[in-house]
């Protein structure tokens, strides 16, 4: 039942609607005594649910005894080694010393103070001429982490991309992934989420440029000489990655909230040369010349903030995540939900359509989740409160998912 007044009420009137509300209503309080009759009983809550709840029967979930800050992003290496990038631009590997199964020792392997709000790693390829290592993606700049000598700790820094102006919260470069050919792709946060048109208040005209580097994707030639804009139209693309087919994906934050129209949900885009993005959309005034390509998948509702991409490909040519008709799929995190997502991608004449399922969700911050080489699966969550979590410093967790069912 909905009243609705033209006018607030009183301290008085109020508990009069409500105590009006309650004893008409009062009903509802009580169970039906014909299903009383019938033996039912009311719903009660798990009194210690599970750290991850699959909604999907057949896996099993345990937390890697290591303690470690908040972990923006995981990935496995060729030998088998987990790396786990810190928000507090910390990197380490992670190893299983006794053959559990669980990640139970970690080394540092770049703990120098250089990566400022770090979001956003991939791993070198096999064979690498610069040697073994990471590209991330942080505050003003894109960072290639590397161990030339072979020891597994990193002892060289190498800029791969820096120059634009930084933005004044902690968000600003995000989101890295390296092709078949060693381009480096990497997003830039829009100028203004609250403003993304740009619009002068003295003249009212919008200042947004397409040839700017902000709200982009940016592609970095393999010997890092050339860089171009390869899209606009991003809000902020916190991942991104390549499927099996070579196609690039990127991760985008829901922006309805600041600017109608401008991205209403978190969105799972096929990131295309010479694409708009919708963030900011076409307007008539403002951005007339744009066409808004649509996302692939949307995540609803509203603030589901989703952040890690990862497909479930084999690693060292093992198996994947789930049941084998997985493969391939979109595996994404919700962060300020808590959820898990499995996005099935099929590309058809028209572009990509999707399919989506939220197979498990947790009462922590889910940012990044991956393949693990025997077909586990690592997700990492940071705590806090939903949106904003506990920063740098806070208490991460990670978390293995083993799929149990093989029939």
């Amino acid at each position: 039942e909905i009243l609705v007044y033209a006018r607030a009420l009183s301290d008085a009137e109020r508990k009069q609607v409500e105590s009006y509300l309650a004893l008409k209503h009062a009903g509802l309080n009580n169970a039906p005594p014909e299903e009383s009759a019938r033996g039912t009983k009311p719903l009660v809550t798990v009194p210690n649910p599970p750290p991850v709840q699959m909604f999907v029967p057949g896996f099993s979930v345990r937390e890697l005894p290591v303690r470690l800050s908040n972990v923006n992003n995981v990935k496995y290496r060729a030998d088998g080694k987990l790396v786990a990038l810190g928000y507090d631009g910390k990197i380490v590997l992670l190893s299983d010393s006794d053959g559990d199964g669980l990640e139970d020792t970690a080394q540092p392997f770049w703990d120098r103070s250089t990566l400022r709000s770090p979001i956003g790693m991939a791993l070198t390829p096999p064979g690498y001429g610069r040697g073994q290592g990471v590209f991330v993606a942080a505050k003003g700049k894109v960072a290639l982490v590397v161990d030339t000598n072979g020891d597994d700790v990193a002892d060289e820094e190498t800029v791969v991309a820096e120059g634009w102006k930084e933005l004044p919260h902690g968000v600003d470069a995000l989101g890295v992934a390296v092709d078949r050919e060693g381009n480096v792709y990497f997003g830039l946060g829009t100028a203004s989420f609250t403003d993304a048109y740009l619009v002068d208040p003295a003249t009212g005209k919008s200042r947004y440029e397409l040839q700017n580097e902000r709200g982009t994707i940016l592609k970095v030639s393999a010997d890092f000489r050339r860089r171009e804009i390869v899209c606009t139209g991003i809000r902020f693309p916190v991942a991104l990655a390549f499927n099996s087919a070579g196609d690039l994906f990127a991760s985008d934050q829901e922006g309805a909230t600041w600017l109608p129209n401008g991205n209403p949900f978190d969105e799972l885009l096929h990131i295309q040369p010479g694409r708009h993005y919708g963030f900011p959309p076409r307007h008539p005034k403002h951005l007339p010349g744009v066409i808004d390509e649509p996302s692939v998948f949307d995540y609803r509702p509203q603030h589901q903030s989703t952040c890690g991409l990862n497909f479930n490909e084999p690693v060292r040519g093992g198996p994947t995540f789930g049941p084998a008709w997985w493969r391939g799929d979109a595996l994404v995190t919700g962060y300020s939900r808590g959820k898990l997502y499995r996005t099935k991608l099929v590309p058809t004449a028209a572009g990509y359509v999707a399919q989506n399922q939220i197979i498990a969700c947790l009462n922590k911050l889910a940012v990044d989740a991956c393949v693990a080489p025997n077909g586990d699966l690592v997700l990492a969550a940071h705590s806090g409160e939903p949106d904003w979590g506990s920063g740098p410093n806070g208490p991460g967790r990670l978390y293995k998912v083993s799929y149990v069912r093989t029939n």
